[in-house]
């Protein structure tokens, strides 16, 4: 049988060109299958570690009837003796509460369906490191206005249509300006000069209050303007309060940028008078849930997903009184997105290696037609059929074994650099994509088994064509 694997492989260097077209064929369908599925898983993963490590988080301890009812009054109390409890758990990474309803968010004569937030800004920022979404440098009236007595007008024209834009660095403000053709090595300075918002200290008692870029154009606000939230508190109380903005927050989406309103834990259980007095004298506190990170990573992975039930678990033994909520469950909507984006993408590539496959066998169909009388010659001379054809299985599996693993090889450093450092959008692309709520960043997946996966349908593909 070992004759047989050198005779194949002897055969192979016979006619380079045959069979250097051959593994081409081959090479650039598992190449551009592997970094497509890439591209695609890696978004996946994107998004869900937005939404779960920095909104939802992988876990939520809730009261029993909060998953149906998510209401105010369906609240938890919140004390040292949970604090106690999830610290024993080492797979706890992080947790933090947060008290979530919605109200009316009015200025003049707007008004905007708004979400309140209210967090603990200690806890908050070890989970979802909400400095970072702190804007840093708005776009707004003024400082066009200004700006145009500074640059040339055919630079102000290109400005123009950065009106209400907020960024959270200097970084992606700069790379937004060059990437319209704005020379930032003159400009930029002057343009952050005149855009920077004042620096932001997070504090849990401050009485002012954080909101969305798209919810401050909305209701046409800057910081130091005053917003009134109306709304219903704890068991039907009144929630009306009028607070002033110390700054705004800006997510990778537009969804969240246009309806959330921060403040500190404190403030928002007055607000919403989710508070009682015993008779100690002593506060006790209410919030709707109590988000909880764990070291396991929130991916499309059902294996992922398992370990952080392990956590969920722990929890709800030593918790008796509360339900624990996975994230798959906190975010239906998403996971439904995902499923049916992810469908099609296989029927993308479905298409493609069917194009590659019909390729492949017109090439091995040329093969077998050029070597037609080599054929009848070995038959001739008492080579069996049977024989023959283990050969030519060999053949095409050599190809298709030093095509898979070259595909590995040349995309494995694209897929190294895609996700340490994964391509960011700028200029209008970034903006439309925020406009549709998705992140303007293109991140490749590590490697995983979606690799392997793509080699194991290229041999079918071939084992196919052999038959």
């Amino acid at each position: 049988m070992n004759d047989f694997f050198k005779i194949a492989w002897r055969n192979l260097w016979r006619n380079r060109r045959r069979t250097i077209i051959t593994i081409s064929s081959i090479f650039f369908a598992v190449f551009i299958a592997i970094t497509m599925r890439s591209f695609q898983l890696g978004t996946y993963n994107n998004m869900i570690d937005n939404i779960v490590t920095q909104v939802s988080g992988h876990l939520q301890i809730q009261e029993k009837d909060y998953f149906d009812n998510p209401s105010i009054d369906n609240s938890i109390i919140y004390n040292q003796q949970i604090d106690n409890e999830l610290n024993t758990i080492p797979e706890i990474v992080f947790f933090t509460p947060r008290i979530q309803t919605g109200v009316l968010a009015s200025s003049g004569e707007n008004s905007k369906v708004a979400m309140i937030m209210g967090v603990d800004y200690f806890k908050e920022e070890q989970l979802s490191n909400i400095s970072k979404r702190i804007v840093r440098y708005y776009v707004d009236t003024t400082s066009i206005s200004v700006l145009k007595n500074y640059i040339p007008q055919n630079v102000f024209n290109k400005f123009l249509h950065y009106q209400n834009i907020a960024y959270n660095n200097q970084y992606d403000f700069a790379k937004d300006l060059q990437a319209d053709g704005i020379d930032t090595t003159k400009y930029l300075q002057k343009i952050l000069s005149l855009t920077k918002l004042p620096d932001i200290r997070l504090s849990n008692s401050a009485k002012d209050i954080l909101i969305g870029t798209k919810l401050a154009e909305y209701l046409e606000l800057s910081v130091g303007d005053s917003i009134i939230l109306i709304g219903q508190g704890f068991h039907g109380a009144s929630a009306v309060g009028k607070y002033k903005i110390a700054g705004f927050v800006k997510f990778p989406t537009d969804g969240f940028n246009s309806r959330f309103v921060y403040m500190p834990i404190r403030l928002a259980q007055s607000f919403l008078s989710a508070y009682e007095i015993t008779e100690n004298n002593d506060t006790i506190g209410y919030v709707n849930y109590i988000a909880v990170n764990t070291v396991y990573n929130a991916s499309i992975k059902n294996s992922d997903y398992d370990k952080i039930m392990s956590v969920k678990k722990q929890i709800e033994a030593k918790l008796s009184d509360v339900t624990v909520v996975g994230w798959r469950n906190l975010n239906k909507d998403m996971i439904q997105g995902i499923q049916i984006d992810n469908a099609s993408g296989k029927i993308i590539l479905g298409i493609l290696y069917l194009i590659i496959g019909f390729g492949i066998l017109g090439t091995v169909m040329m093969m077998m037609a050029e070597r037609k009388k080599e054929f009848g010659v070995m038959i001739a001379l008492g080579l069996k059929k049977w024989k023959l054809s283990v050969i030519l299985a060999a053949e095409m599996f050599y190809m298709g074994i030093i095509a898979a693993f070259s595909a590995i090889i040349f995309s494995a450093p694209i897929i190294w650099i895609g996700h340490i450092h994964p391509l960011t959008l700028h200029g209008e692309t970034a903006q439309g994509m925020q406009q549709y709520n998705m992140e303007p960043v293109l991140p490749m997946a590590w490697f995983d088994t979606y690799i392997l996966a793509q080699v194991a349908v290229v041999l079918a593909m071939l084992l196919v064509v052999l038959i």
